[in-house]
């Protein structure tokens, strides 16, 4: 009867103290800020490497336009070394951080009298363009 009495005992404490635990498992940890900048670090050098990449006119398919005489090879892309992004909490209940990613998009051209010598280069930057970004934190992950 003992026996069966702590047999009913272990048997109740285990099943009151279940439910926590289990919801403390499916809880993930909390990040710590700097976690979350280097994820956005991460997230932003990833953004970069495509926006590059699938801007229309880009270091790999420059536009070659006649311009009276000759030809004019132009293309844009976003300067890596000018990429800064600072991490926020957010004030809104739909993502808990919300980052300032600041850049320089510059275009390059490029002048030749054929459309060959155009596209050769040295390159110059004619124009800088200054823009901010917002990505946001939610569900665990950076995104735009």
């Amino acid at each position: 009867m003992i026996k069966g009495f702590f047999l009913c005992l272990a048997l109740c404490v285990a099943t009151a103290f279940a439910p926590c635990d289990a919801d403390a498992r499916k809880r993930p940890a909390q990040k710590s800020e700097a976690q979350i900048q280097e994820e956005l670090n991460v997230f932003v050098f990833s953004y970069v490497e495509k926006a590059n990449k699938r801007l229309s006119v880009n270091r790999a398919k420059p536009k070659v336009t006649r311009e009276g005489g000759k030809y004019v090879a132009r293309f844009t892309e976003i300067d890596p070394s000018s990429v800064t992004a600072e991490v926020r909490p957010s004030k809104s209940k739909h993502f808990q951080y919300v980052a300032r990613l600041r850049y320089h998009e510059m275009t390059y051209e490029c002048e030749g009298k054929t459309r060959k010598a155009a596209l050769k280069g040295p390159w110059k930057c004619v124009n800088v363009r200054r823009l901010t970004e917002m990505p946001r934190y939610a569900k665990g992950k950076w995104e735009n």
